[in-house]
């Protein structure tokens, strides 16, 4: 069982202090606290991929707002895994030169929702 502060505090970490995170997604705390040590090594060797440029963002082509800033101005990452037969999401966003990121956790009606807030839902991903 993973604690989610614990959790949080390393994804802050390896993705440098200087941003400013939302940790965002229905039951969020629950899902992490269902991860494995190993499924949570998982992710956060996505989050090193990501920021060693090993993994590209979804590129988005949108002029539809989101909070404060126009999609295409976002970069968004995704990661995919399954707890207990169910699948979850993680959407990592960035906005492009800010210092601003989102860290999505949810199940998949609550990805389709913030896929649909993206843009996303048109591409397929």
């Amino acid at each position: 069982m993973v604690n989610h502060e614990e959790f949080k505090a390393k994804i802050k970490t390896t993705l440098s202090q200087q941003y400013t995170m939302n940790f965002l997604g229905r039951n969020f705390d629950q899902i992490v606290r269902l991860l494995t040590d190993i499924k949570a090594e998982r992710i956060y060797q996505w989050i090193r991929d990501i920021l060693e440029k090993k993994i590209q963002p979804i590129a988005i082509k949108s002029d539809k707002q989101y909070k404060e800033w126009v999609v295409s101005e976002l970069l968004t990452f995704r990661y995919q895994f399954n707890l207990n037969n169910t699948e979850y999401r993680i959407l990592l966003v960035k906005v492009k030169n800010s210092i601003y990121l989102e860290f999505h956790l949810g199940d998949h009606k609550y990805y389709d929702k913030v896929r649909k807030d993206l843009d996303l839902k048109k591409n397929n991903y």
